[in-house]
Parts: C-alpha cells; structure tokens; sequence
C-alpha cells in the first residue's frame, strides 16, 4: 500500500479538522447593541450607535463581512465617531479567522488634542488618513500625524506637544489610541538635502520601546536619528 507522507498527513487532518474549529466562530456581523456593549467595556461609558450599514462590497481583500456604524457618546450627542466590524477569513495570507472591532473614538480625541497643545507652537504637521472602505473619503480607520521638519531646534517643542496629546487622550479614555501614527521627518539645516531620517511612533512603538514623557519621546527619536546616521556613514 501506497505511504502518505507527513505533511500530506498533515494536511488531510487539518481539513477534517478546519470545518469543526470553525463550529464555534461568529461568522456574523455585530447587532448596534453588541457594538454598544463592546464600546462601554472598552471606555467605561454608554454609547449610541446612530446609524449602521453594510460595507463588505467595499473593504479590503480577505473580508468575508464587514459593517460600519455612525456612534455617539450619550453624554456627547455631538460627537460622532466610526466603528467597523470586520469578519475575516485570512490573517497575514495564512488561514484564520477573526471577527474584531475598531472604533476612531480615540483617535478623533488625540487629534483635537495634538492641534491644541500645537497651536501656540511653530510644529508644523498635517493629518492623513486611511479609508478601508473605497468608496468613501470619510470613514476613515487610521490617523497619521505628519510633522515635518523636525530637528534639534525644535525637537523638545514637538516632544512636550505629542506627551501632552498623549496625556489628555488617556485621560480621558484610558487607552492607547492605537490607530494613531506619528510620522516625524528629521532633518539638521547642516544635512544635504537630500538626507532625511523619518521616523515612526505607533502603538508598537509605544507598548514596547517608548513611554509618553517628553524626555522618552525625545531619547527615542535620537536613537533612530543616531542609528540613521551610523547607517549612512560615507565608506572610507
């Protein structure tokens, strides 16, 4: 009799398997109440999803469903922010399976947060987003904050703004606004032009090799400023 050999073997069992480990995932996209209940846990305060929609036409690849809700804080009727729920088959081209929610309720308030403690400074930035549905300009899902240029000139101004942003969101919602990224472009007047270090700060970054001080913000920055530099050493 013909041997199967172990990865073939491997791979009859997990098809046999695959269809029972999927018996108890929830291939279904989230009632308003359930994303209600998920944002009070999240945030410690009640929700009100406005308005919800179905967006899986529109998403991303490898979305199998995908909702959109319009949701407002109840103590804040006038603030409105998105939450998406996505049901997803593929995790980073392997199989899997997923069924998650991501809300802009912390990035809208460490944006209004950074363009006040920016305001009475000379950090110049801008704001770009990420849309996952393709149809529209607006229910964006990630924030990037651009802040170019920076150097040793005004690098504690930009570090004392981004802690303060940092501070006022936790303040008020506990969390690490981890769609937010802050992309720095560093660049010393004494650099040739065409010489830039741009730097990252995400959540990564920010559960891992950073806290929010100024001073931890700026030791960072430094270090990848000093590990661009020691990387473009003219050869001798």
């Amino acid at each position: 009799m013909r041997r199967l050999s172990v990865k073939k073997i491997g791979l009859l069992l997990l098809a046999c398997l695959l269809p029972f480990s999927l018996t108890g995932c929830d291939f279904r996209v989230m009632s308003r109440r359930e994303v209600e209940e998920y944002l009070e846990k999240r945030y410690h305060q009640e929700f009100e999803v406005l308005s919800s929609a179905s967006v899986t036409e529109d998403y991303y690849e490898d979305v199998w469903r995908a909702g959109l809700y319009v949701v407002s804080p109840k103590n804040d009727p006038e603030t409105q922010f998105f939450v998406f729920n996505t049901v997803e088959g593929e995790s980073f081209g392997a199989p899997g399976f997923s069924n998650r929610l991501t809300d802009t309720y912390s990035l809208d308030i460490f944006g209004k947060a950074f363009e006040m403690r920016a305001a009475d400074t000379e950090v110049e930035y801008s704001f770009d987003y990420f849309y996952p549905v393709r149809s529209s300009s607006v229910y964006y899902s990630d924030l990037y904050v651009n802040i170019e240029p920076v150097s040793s000139e005004n690098l504690e101004t930009v570090c004392e703004a981004l802690s303060q942003a940092y501070a006022d969101t936790f303040e008020k919602v506990q969390v690490i606004p981890s769609g937010v990224s802050v992309m720095l472009t560093y660049r010393e007047s004494a650099w040739p032009d065409d010489k830039s270090c741009f730097i990252r700060i995400g959540c990564y970054e920010l559960s891992t090799k950073v806290d929010t001080s100024p001073e931890a913000i700026e030791e960072y920055i430094l270090n990848e400023v000093n590990r661009y530099e020691s990387a473009h050493v003219p050869a001798k």
